[in-house]
């Protein structure tokens, strides 16, 4: 019977070690990416609901308020900044998990309804609470269409994705609700 040479053992354990540890993890509901390079990262998808309670006179609820109004055709450059919040549920009376903080501007001056929009969401809830993500896109007036994560903090540090949203067919002229599919990668927080 022969035994491994140190060096065989040490090239297995180079090899071996980092596939053992990319599959132990520590963050419920995340999956290390393969083939990471270290600081690893990872990826996460979020089901929520948003509801926006939109600007305007009678709106005791609105969490918009405009900020600059235009007499430009279609409303152009048009600026409201929102407090919009994100539940698990259509029911805007549950708990809040996350609040999308920005603005948004009516930046078409050839199309009605092209509202370009920034904003962080601020997680206040569950696992992710005190994170954020740094979101920019186009809203309003689209049925359904994507909004591109562009960085995070928190436990979203270095975040890329994609949020996915469509309007939601209990929206009503007060709660316009977007259920929001939020896909994110991001660096795994390293310990101090």
């Amino acid at each position: 019977m022969t035994m491994a040479s140190p060096l065989v053992v040490f090239v297995c354990l180079v090899i071996v070690l980092p596939q053992i540890q990319a599959t132990s993890n520590p963050y419920n509901g995340t999956v290390p990416l393969q083939g990471c390079q270290i600081p690893c990262m990872t990826e996460v998808n979020l089901h929520l609901f948003l509801h926006q309670f939109v600007d305007g006179p009678n709106m005791p609820n609105r969490n918009e308020e405009t900020l600059a109004a235009t007499t430009f055709p279609f409303g152009f450059g048009t600026t409201i900044v929102h407090d919009w919040t994100l539940t698990e549920t259509t029911n805007s009376k549950d708990t809040v998990v996350a609040r999308a903080q920005g603005v948004h501007v009516q930046a078409g001056l050839t199309k009605d309804n092209r509202w370009y929009m920034t904003h962080n969401i601020e997680f206040e809830q569950g696992r992710f609470a005190g994170s954020t993500l740094q979101v920019i896109g186009i809203t309003a007036g689209l049925e359904n269409g994507q909004w591109s994560i562009v960085g995070g903090t928190g436990q979203f540090i270095m975040a890329q994705g994609i949020i996915s949203f469509t309007r939601h067919p209990a929206s009503t002229w007060e709660d316009g609700i977007k259920e929001l599919n939020i896909r994110v990668r991001y660096t795994i927080p390293q310990p101090a």
